[in-house]
């Protein structure tokens, strides 16, 4: 029989073959005495109403399958996501265009063989002779220097056609130097605290500095802010890429693209020459010889091996006239020269002959380059 000083609940319960031990230890028998009697009156107990009624709202509650967390997550899923569908369209929808530039890009321009200032969407001043000068002042704008003329139209106009040139001051300072087959809208006054020019072609600008008021200048392809410089673009429609060459000072230069993602910034140092390709709106920086690019303005004409196609093409917008290359000769893929523009275009062509090889021969309003026989 086990010691009764160790007996464990088996024995004093009992079985079937044996009868339940007796402890000297008062705790178990009352213990033992417990577990008889839970286990004689299992069945036969009573319950009061109210506390059936509890142990069964308890058992139900955890019988039922408890509803996912999802179901009260979906409010804020949905909040959240009009949140980004929200924000998404306001990056990404296109923004209407500065009313600058939609006045610009809304411009009915027929071809003109003068330079001319057009005021607004009416009156319309012809600019005789190569280089045309305007400045703008308190009493309006002065044209070369011995006329004056008033405006009152929002955005002014100069149009300056091939075989053209002009500078024109604008009223608060900035000089800006338009080369041939070039459009410049800006306002006669700037009364914002943006002073916003749009360009079309190629001009040289060395803008008056003024912390208040920032310095824009909108182009097909580049917007570029001015932070008191003076730079170079090239943007004419019809060339496949478009430049900024930055002289001095900063600018900070991006895509012209409506939508925020799709703008590149970039900002320039002196000797940097931002290129965009137009028709997969790629911006590069590179460094450059800047006189290779601002040299036009001077009359002359640099380039340091450059596809002889692209020089005659320069050369029909500066002489207003159509110049075409038939020679067809691998080494004229490039060429490298320094050409006067103030010399008459037959100079100019003999310069270009001589060097490659060539000759020119006119046909009717084109003139051709062709391989000597």
């Amino acid at each position: 029989m086990p010691d009764k000083k160790h007996l464990k609940l088996e024995d004093l319960l009992g079985n079937d073959h044996e009868p339940p031990a007796q402890s000297d230890d008062p705790l178990q028998q009352e213990m033992a005495a417990a577990v008889q009697r839970m286990i004689t009156g299992a069945g036969t107990e009573t319950w009061d109403a109210a506390d059936k009624a509890l142990l069964w709202e308890n058992i139900v509650t955890e019988l039922v399958p408890k509803p996912s967390v999802y179901r009260y997550l979906f409010p804020k899923i949905a909040a959240a996501a009009v949140v980004l569908l929200t924000v998404a369209a306001w990056l990404f929808w296109p923004r209407p265009a500065h009313p600058l530039v939609q006045f610009a890009r809304g411009q009915h321009i027929d071809s003109v063989t003068d330079t001319r200032l057009i005021l607004g969407q009416q009156s319309a001043v012809t600019l005789k002779g190569k280089n045309a000068s305007l400045v703008y002042g308190g009493k309006g704008v002065t044209i070369n220097a011995d006329s004056t003329l008033a405006s009152a139209a929002p955005y002014n106009t100069l149009l300056v056609p091939y075989g053209r040139r002009a500078r024109l001051q604008l009223e608060d300072g900035t000089i800006v130097q338009l080369n041939a087959g070039s459009r410049l809208v800006y306002p006669a006054v700037f009364r914002d605290k943006r002073r916003e020019v749009y360009l079309e072609g190629e001009a040289f600008f060395e803008v008056a500095p003024n912390a208040a008021s920032p310095f824009f200048v909108y182009a097909s392809g580049i917007e570029t802010e001015v932070l008191g410089t003076s730079f170079n673009i090239s943007a004419y429609p019809d060339d496949k890429q478009q430049s900024l060459v930055l002289a001095s000072g900063s600018v900070r230069t991006q895509l012209a693209s409506q939508r925020i993602f799709g703008k590149h910034s970039r900002q320039l140092k002196p000797g940097e020459m931002a290129t965009v390709n137009m028709e997969n709106e790629n911006l590069q920086v590179s460094t450059v010889n800047i006189t290779t690019y601002t040299a036009w303005k001077d009359g002359r004409l640099l380039f340091y091996s450059v596809p002889l196609k692209d020089i005659l093409k320069k050369l029909t917008r500066y002489y207003n006239i159509q110049l075409e290359l038939s020679s067809a000769q691998p080494g004229l893929e490039t060429c490298s020269g320094d050409l006067d523009l103030e010399e008459n275009l037959e100079n100019v062509l003999d310069v270009i002959c001589a060097t490659n090889s060539l000759r020119y021969e006119r046909q009717g309003q084109r003139i051709i380059l062709k391989e000597k026989n």
